[in-house]
């Protein structure tokens, strides 16, 4: 079938005849949650070493938000957009094996630094891997099942995040633990303080998702009929992407900087309650570790699972913008269960909403893939959501552990003090984020109807200028 006689993207038919088999799906489906499971357990691991690095290279708690947010995030963004254009052109389950091999490693590499920026090139590292992961498994479980299905199936892709946060900070909390009390000692390296061999332990099991990627299906390459391509491989311009991002930037503006700036208040919550932890109730960092991952595990995945499920009930009620509804009520409660947990006279009162912020820290892992996901075109989401997980790193984990950090050592001055700095970043940025995830109620059902109905010029010549016009006339 030649292109001029091609339909477009948007409305090639996506049959389950031409979908993988559901074992092939899911498989791939729980190998690409692992994956995500073990990216998050390596971004997170610092936040219970924030102690004993500082203690070790001698930095103070604005150079460990640099070096724990802001470091991770510029690399993970500048990272995300050239990966994302080979995802939308090329083989997904390749450049996804490559990113799980270059974190796992960084990680480990992270445990034989002695200075800080031996530290600070390793993070590096860790960025770009993970600026692989969420462009790549959202492109490809699109593609892996039905839109009726794929909903539920970023759920639990989502789910590996939070399952990520809590195991980490489990086996975090363990082996810190037991390298404290059994110190490993290296030929040629000597004696390794605990926190580096946590690092190396943390990070190298992770390789093992990088060989079960061997068996996950690639529709772009497994696609039985070779003359019906998979709905994903039209090569689209750039210039066509920069086009649809402008005619539609009010719902892409409010969506990300709003999901962005939610980000920069559970980031920064993430990264340095357990220092509040350790500094407000004399808890130890394995302890911490220990208790903090017990809840996550249990709350985390009900948040996520939670919401993508409140998300599907309002859609299926014919509410269009339930996603944008979920994320919207997270910014309003997130500051009515952080306060009561920052401000608790004893661990005894934190703890119970600490496990109800936990969960809307994490609700929103598969529903903000899925605003994305809704108001993008087929051939463009690799792109869009690289676009997207950018910004909110940028502006979530780039500015809140940060901005925490200095909170603390230049305005409070006060290290006892980062309880009260937590709460100041997550009030404003959960007020900044709420009232811009708002704005995009007018504009999104908008946005999904012209993803829809979106065409390309290499599919459908001469149309795409027209298109252009006339929805920049109803913009």
């Amino acid at each position: 079938m030649s292109n001029s006689a091609m339909p477009p993207t948007s409305t090639i038919p996506c049959t389950t005849k031409h979908l993988p088999s559901r074992v092939k799906a899911n498989y791939a489906l729980g190998v690409l949650m692992l994956a995500y499971l073990f990216s998050i357990m390596d971004r997170q691991v610092l936040s219970l070493l924030v102690g004993p690095i500082q203690q070790s290279l001698h930095i103070n708690d604005s150079w460990m938000g640099l070096l724990h947010g802001f470091t991770f995030a510029i690399f993970y963004s500048l990272a995300g957009l050239p990966i994302a254009r080979i995802i939308d052109r090329g083989n997904r389950r390749l450049v996804i094996m490559a990113g799980i091999g270059l974190w796992c490693l960084a990680t480990a590499a992270s445990g034989l630094a002695t200075e800080f920026w031996h530290l600070l090139l390793a993070r590096v590292g860790v960025a770009v891997g993970e600026a692989v992961l969420l462009p790549g498994a959202i492109s490809l479980i699109s593609d892996l099942f039905a839109p009726e299905k794929r909903n539920r199936a970023l759920g639990v892709f989502g789910a590996g995040g939070p399952i990520g946060l809590g195991a980490g900070l489990l086996a975090t909390g363990l082996v810190l633990g037991y390298f404290n009390a059994h110190p490993l000692t290296l030929p040629l390296l000597g004696e390794l303080a605990p926190w580096q061999t946590t690092l190396m332990s943390i990070g190298l099991p992770g390789l093992i998702v990088l060989v079960m990627m061997v068996g996950v299906a690639e529709p772009r390459l497994d696609n039985p009929d070779r003359k019906i391509p998979t709905v994903a491989a039209t090569n689209v311009s750039l210039t066509e992407v920069v086009a649809f991002l402008h005619i539609n930037r009010r719902t892409f503006v409010a969506i990300i900087l709003g999901m962005g700036f939610y980000n920069a208040a559970i980031y920064g919550g993430g990264a340095w309650v357990p220092s509040y932890m350790v500094r407000e109730f004399g808890w130890s960092y394995a302890k911490t570790g220990t208790v903090m991952g017990l809840i996550m595990c249990i709350s985390a995945p009900l948040g996520v699972l939670g919401a993508s499920w409140l998300g599907d009930f309002w859609r299926r009620r014919g509410v269009v913008n339930g996603n944008l509804r979920v994320a919207v009520l997270a910014s309003i409660l997130l500051p009515l269960f952080a306060t009561p947990m920052l401000l608790a006279s004893s661990a005894e009162i934190a703890l119970p909403f600490l496990a109800l912020s936990a969960a809307l820290w994490v609700c929103l892992f598969g529903v903000g893939p899925a605003l994305i996901i809704e108001v993008t075109p087929v051939p463009m989401r690799g792109q869009f959501i690289a676009l997207f997980t950018g910004v909110l790193n940028l502006v979530g984990v780039g500015i809140g552990p940060l901005a925490i950090g200095l909170i603390t050592d230049y305005v409070l001055v006060d290290p006892a003090a980062i309880g009260y700095s937590i709460l100041i970043v997550t009030l404003i940025a959960c007020f900044i984020a709420c009232p811009l995830l708002l704005g995009a109620r007018n504009s999104f059902k908008k946005s999904i109807q012209l993803a829809q109905t979106w065409k390309s010029v290499k599919t459908i010549p001469h149309t795409y200028s027209n298109f252009n016009s006339n929805q920049r006339e109803n913009s």
